[in-house]
């Protein structure tokens, strides 16, 4: 293989610039990944705070993991009953 001594030696072939544009990753639009932004209307913006006793926060805490969910998704569900 001979060796590029100046910029006129590249192979500037169109299968060349093609091979070179498909493989390049930075030209055009990336893709962020994740999920697609939830509409405003699902979104949940608003928070409510209570106060528990250290015992009912630990209750709160082991059923929620009995269940594999959340804290959160706990009191959501729980909640729910009731709206």
């Amino acid at each position: 293989m001979a060796k590029i001594k100046d910029l006129d030696d590249l192979d500037t072939s169109e299968k060349t610039n093609k091979f070179i544009a498909a493989a390049d990753m930075s030209k055009g639009k990336k893709n962020k990944g994740g999920r697609p932004k939830k509409e405003a209307s699902e979104r949940a913006s608003e928070q409510i705070f209570i106060n528990v006793t250290s015992g009912e926060k630990a209750k709160i805490e082991a059923y929620a993991k009995e269940l594999g969910i959340s804290v959160s998704a706990l009191c959501k569900i729980s909640l729910a009953k009731f709206i």
